[in-house]
């Protein structure tokens, strides 16, 4: 699914519980990770579920996962976001603004919006030369 189509969907979105369920079914797109795959990557803090995350910007590649859905479908919004963004557009990606315009933001607590702040500032990192 492009961002796209991912985009077209929330604004069809009436009501959080629509938001919520399509969130959950975005949550079974994200590739499951081994146990083994857990181990080797970085585990974001501060955040109210478990997330690990990481981002290598040449090549492009993301790993991503959540012990919780709700997460597990933010995850596949920012992949999707990531593998779509040119490189030379990556610096100017604003992920909370791109949640905010799909009416999610405001429903997330703060610990979850920290997890998407720390997701953002990695990013960030990794494209600096």
């Amino acid at each position: 699914m492009h961002f796209t189509e991912i985009q077209t969907a929330f604004e069809n979105c009436q009501s959080w519980e629509e938001r919520y369920r399509l969130l959950v079914q975005l949550s079974r797109q994200l590739p499951k990770l081994s146990e083994d795959q857990l181990s080797e990557l970085p585990e974001i803090e501060g955040c109210e579920s478990r997330l690990w995350f990481q981002f290598e910007a040449e090549p492009r590649q993301i790993f991503a996962f959540s012990d919780a859905r709700l997460m597990q479908g933010i995850l596949q919004i920012v992949q999707t976001l990531l593998l779509e963004t040119p490189t030379e557009k990556l610096a100017e990606l604003d992920l909370q603004g791109v949640f905010n315009q799909l009416k999610i933001s405001q429903n997330l607590t703060q610990t979850r919006l920290n997890g998407l702040a720390e997701i953002q500032r990695i990013v960030q990192n990794a494209i600096r030369p």
